[in-house]
């Protein structure tokens, strides 16, 4: 009776064993194949059923075994669906942990950045195509009446809500999610001390953001973009017009010309600081925090005018007067003439 007994707890012993060796492989084990111990991201839209996610971890290289993974979704994911996402995968992921994060949207951001660009439509589609939502959906909320008036913007002036930035965000992410990283940027940049030095100088924030997408298309010396940012602060207070080359270019749309004619001068455009006094509607690119900086801290000087150096060292020479300045300009023309650039 005793060996009867013993036989039966053995086999009651094995046959837990093998279900829990099943159990494992199927649903413990790893299934997800991640090479050289590396990670991988797979990116869902919500409209995925789990053999889709699985032909896509197939198509990766990423599943071990089909059957192990198809066995593990009628086992714990039958009543789940995949939730859009980014999901970065480390090495020996097993099916149940996998099928849990997708099923519970346990997804990770990714990174998006902002750099240098001219126009809001083009923020709008340089996000969009980082992301999974619509540049048009982007775009309408950014220029939307409740988060212009947020800034005290304009459409026209809506550029100046943008500081360059790398940061991270849902691949899902909507509209307003968007909305929310992009002023969370631009508060960051925006310190009350920043704020303070604004008003010291005598220009709002978006002043500023126009002034240094000016200054940065000047020069790219950081020392020399705080004298030229003395010049046009000086004309501002004189009511001269600033007579901006970066202004006429922007006017023209056409960004890849590297001399202003005076034909550029006579175009009519608001931008076009040649023809109209003060500031432009808007920056005509977003500038650099240095840019931004060199205007906040820009040196106190008396010249009026800057010319670029004829060296071709990239910084300028400054005068006071239109007849000193003229002398320093036709030097350059010279030289630009004779290095055939048009």
């Amino acid at each position: 009776m005793k060996k009867k007994i013993l036989i039966a707890a053995s086999s009651v012993v094995v046959l837990l064993v093998i279900v829990g060796i099943f159990f494992y492989v199927v649903l413990l084990s790893g299934n997800i194949n991640v090479k050289d111990g590396r990670y991988h991201s797979i990116f869902l839209t919500g409209d995925e059923n789990w053999e889709q996610v699985a032909d896509i971890l197939e198509e990766d290289s990423l599943l071990g075994s089909r059957s192990r993974f198809d066995l593990a979704v009628k086992m714990v994911g039958k009543e789940k669906t995949p939730v859009c996402g980014r999901y970065d995968l480390e090495p020996g992921v097993g099916n149940r942990a996998f099928i849990n994060r997708l099923s519970y949207g346990l997804s990770n951001k990714t990174p998006l950045s902002l750099k240098m660009t001219r126009y809001t439509t083009w923020v709008a589609r340089n996000l969009s195509h980082q992301l999974l939502i619509d540049s048009a959906a982007i775009y309408d909320m950014l220029v939307s009446d409740s988060v212009l008036s947020s800034y005290n913007l304009t459409q026209e002036s809506s550029l100046a809500m943008f500081v360059r930035f790398e940061d991270k965000i849902k691949w899902c992410a909507t509209a307003e999610d968007v909305a929310a990283l992009v002023r969370r940027n631009y508060d960051k940049y925006w310190t009350e001390e920043r704020l303070a030095k604004a008003a010291e100088i005598g220009l709002t924030p978006a002043e500023v953001h126009t002034l240094a997408s000016i200054v940065e298309e000047e020069t790219n010396d950081l020392e020399d973009r705080k004298m030229v940012a003395g010049v046009y602060m000086n004309r501002l207070k004189k009511g001269m017009p600033l007579q901006a080359c970066p202004t006429a270019r922007y006017a023209s749309g056409d960004f890849t010309l590297n001399r202003i004619l005076k034909k550029h001068t006579y175009i009519d455009s608001p931008y076009n600081t040649y023809r109209r006094r003060g500031l432009p509607p808007g920056p005509i690119r977003i500038p650099s925090d240095a840019s931004l900086s060199a205007v906040l801290d820009y040196v106190n000087h008396n010249y009026l005018y800057f010319c670029a150096n004829p060296d071709f060292s990239g910084t300028h020479i400054y005068s006071r007067n239109f007849n000193e300045h003229n002398k320093v300009a036709r030097q350059y023309r010279r030289e630009l003439d004779k290095r055939g650039i048009k």
